[in-house]
């Protein structure tokens, strides 16, 4: 085989296993897709719950990512209702009545959500009568789970 042959095989098999890696590196990248979203109360958004799908885990919890953090960002005296459901399923609800200086509160009744699985969080704020106000809503399709 002379030099010409030789170079060109070279650089064919190079160009060949740069395009491989290329190619996957993509399909890993597209196969950890951060389904993550908020939904905060209507008129000022005193009131917020994140569902967290993407990351290391609920803090001290493990590695299990699909959770639900309910926030309280006002000192108005309400507390924050989440309710969650996964593919029309009613899952429960949870409060936080920590207030503003509290901390959030950690749920987790989604589980370990799959592919094609539809997440769907509300949030509201409730005074001690439990009258709801400021509700909001949100349903999201999971890429990957």
């Amino acid at each position: 085989m002379n030099f010409r042959a030789t170079a060109a095989r070279a650089a064919f098999t190079t160009s060949a296993v740069a395009a491989a890696t290329m190619l996957l590196g993509t399909q890993t990248a597209f196969a950890a897709v951060n389904d993550s979203f908020s939904v905060y109360t209507t008129s000022g958004g005193c009131g917020s719950v994140d569902f967290v799908d993407y990351g290391e885990g609920w803090p001290g919890g493990g590695n299990n990512d699909d959770y639900l953090v309910i926030h309280d960002y006002c000192s108005d005296g309400k507390g924050v209702r989440a309710y969650a459901w996964v593919d029309g399923v009613y899952l429960g609800a949870r409060n936080n009545t920590n207030g503003l200086a509290g901390a959030a509160v950690l749920w987790d009744p989604v589980g370990n959500v799959t592919a094609g699985e539809k997440v769907g969080v509300k949030v509201c704020l409730f005074n001690s009568d439990n009258t709801l106000s400021r509700c909001n809503e949100v349903s999201r399709v999971s890429a990957d789970g």
